[in-house]
């Protein structure tokens, strides 16, 4: 297998292109990305997806249909791609029965969507790709104020994966609900687990990540589990916000990728938009199901990861040789190294962002120019890029890459976080 080379241009595109602070508590002090021998290549999913397992979406078919909907759809999704596919993924997340206002998912049908996932029908595995089926559970939160519960403006919307069970967090008690965190708590004291920060910020309803006044405090235990959240919806105008909200989580202190979760309510949907959540890791061909979900879950753990509008993308990127989602010392400056190619849209405009003091407070911080500056920019006009430059990072806290298509689609990378455990604060 190829070592990956970070800054090396990747030959030929498959096809040519139509025209003030809240203190901060890092976990660790440095902390690289894992590096695997092999060439990481990309994996394509959605991390947000119901069957009618999920109480608004009832007549609607089981998860294993939704799993057999995007399988079907990877063959001609990978004739756009060249040798960086690795393959497609899908988390089917139904809703948990936590609102009391529809029969959601109770941990019998949470067993039958496990064993679903696990169905030889959708275990994909080669020749030239992989598909992995992944099992989740979507929480929402309750108000706890007159008759009729309705959504908790300190809970909001969160998906849970790779726990056994759902019974912890089932409602069983109406006149004593569990509070929003105490679930959340709940749910991440198993560093086991992995969470995510659901729907980029819009509408009315108080979801987890509409604002800053909506967002999760900080804590050690939530930010070891609590590693994706959502800025995209395969809604473009839902962007802006979703991203602005990524910073805010970044700000507080949370290691979280940009991720898109479409939310569709469709088993015959599966990988229609053409939003996506790209994992980069080693090539999964030959393994088992159980080994392919430890491969792209080790990948996310270690922030892997980047968003795109654009389902041929492919975005590398390191800060003096270290991957994207590494978490590093502090420096004066160093050396971005990108590269990136597209199999349907010329690149317009890389950009390499980093945290700044806010324009607004951060309860008014709805786009993310508001907090970051541009430390480099690059506008190839191509469909491949490879570039490389210095950068001065003092006071730089956090960086990530974000990309502009010729179509108006676009990416934003997961971070590369600069802390220390003596000097550590928020920008």
């Amino acid at each position: 297998m190829r070592r990956i080379l970070l800054g090396i241009l990747i030959a030929g595109c498959a096809r040519q292109a139509p025209e003030p602070a809240v203190p901060y508590t890092p976990a660790v002090t440095t902390h690289p990305a894992p590096v695997s021998d092999e060439e990481l290549l990309c994996y394509y999913g959605d991390t947000h997806f119901h069957s009618g397992y999920s109480g608004d979406n009832r007549r609607d078919g089981p998860p294993l249909e939704a799993w057999k909907s995007a399988l079907a759809r990877t063959p001609e999704a990978a004739s756009h791609l060249g040798g960086w596919l690795g393959g497609y993924f899908l988390f089917v997340t139904d809703h948990v029965t936590y609102t009391k206002t529809r029969p959601d998912m109770d941990d019998a049908l949470f067993q039958k969507l496990r064993a679903q996932s696990d169905d030889p029908s959708i275990d994909r595995s080669g020749p030239d790709f992989t598909f992995t089926a992944f099992a989740g559970a979507e929480m929402t939160g309750l108000r706890r104020g007159g008759d009729y519960p309705y959504f908790d403006d300190k809970f909001g919307h969160l998906n849970f994966f790779l726990m056994d069970s759902i019974a912890p967090y089932v409602e069983t008690d109406m006149a004593n609900n569990q509070s929003g965190e105490t679930v959340m708590d709940r749910f991440a004291a198993n560093p086991q687990h992995l969470g995510q920060f659901n729907h980029p910020g819009y509408g009315e309803e108080p979801r987890t990540g509409d604002d800053s006044q909506h967002l999760y405090p900080y804590t050690p235990e939530r930010d070891r589990v609590f590693r994706f959240i959502e800025v995209n919806d395969d809604v473009p105008k839902h962007w802006e916000k979703g991203v602005s909200q990524y910073n805010l989580c970044l700000r507080r202190g949370y290691h979280v990728s940009p991720v898109v979760g479409t939310d569709i309510h469709n088993t015959k949907a599966g990988l229609t938009g053409q939003a996506r959540t790209v994992f980069l890791a080693p090539s999964t061909l030959g393994k088992s199901l159980q080994e392919r979900r430890s491969i792209l879950i080790a990948a996310a753990r270690a922030g892997r990861v980047y968003a795109t509008e654009n389902q041929t993308l492919q975005l590398q990127w390191s800060l003096d040789g270290q991957l994207m989602g590494s978490r590093l010392e502090r420096r004066d400056e160093g050396e971005i190294q990108v590269t990136a190619q597209c199999a349907n849209g010329l690149i317009t405009r890389l950009e390499v962002a980093a945290d700044r003091k806010p324009d607004v407070s951060e309860d008014k911080i709805d786009n993310e120019s508001q907090c970051t500056r541009v430390l480099a920019r690059w506008k190839p006009g191509q469909c491949q890029f490879q570039g490389s430059r210095k950068v001065k990072l003092r006071g730089v806290h956090y960086l990530y890459v974000r990309l502009w298509i010729a179509t108006g689609e676009r990416a934003v990378t997961a971070p590369i976080y600069l802390e220390s455990a003596s000097t550590g604060s928020k920008p």
